[in-house]
């Protein structure tokens, strides 16, 4: 386990820690108003990246949520009906209300995703030619 690493302002007060154990990694942010003046609104945007084969991935848990497609530039509002979500063609979607539990599978692995707290997903894949206009992308990084 990491120390927490704390950030303070005038009102506010951020810890994030992160937990590494045999099967599992933790990251929980922890976000205080400090301040009795005035309320604190914010984001947190925790941008997580998986290497896993685009073409046979699949998402599970996004079924009947309400979403924003940004692939035709950010609408229009729809709600997900696949049961199972895939990323075999460029996708920018943004999921809103979302139950905070995941399943990421593949083939070869599967990944389980929980959250607490944050309740918008994002499903992206830039596929290999938006992928490839991102300058820092490695060659078929996508």
């Amino acid at each position: 386990m990491t120390p927490p690493t704390s950030l303070t302002g005038d009102s506010v007060e951020l810890n994030y820690v992160i937990t590494l154990a045999e099967h599992q990694l933790s990251t929980d942010l922890h976000v205080t108003n400090t301040s009795t003046e005035k309320p604190l609104s914010f984001q947190a945007l925790l941008h997580t990246y998986y290497k896993a084969p685009a073409p046979s991935l699949h998402i599970d848990g996004l079924q009947g949520l309400s979403f924003a497609d940004k692939t035709v530039g950010g609408g229009p509002i729809g709600r997900e009906s696949r049961a199972i979500a895939d990323v075999k063609n460029y996708t920018d979607s943004v999921y809103e209300d979302g139950p905070g539990a995941y399943k990421i599978t593949w083939p070869e692995a599967a990944i389980e995703i929980k959250t607490i707290g944050f309740k918008d997903v994002v499903l992206w894949n830039p596929g290999s030619v938006k992928g490839a206009e991102i300058k820092d992308m490695e060659e078929g990084g996508w």
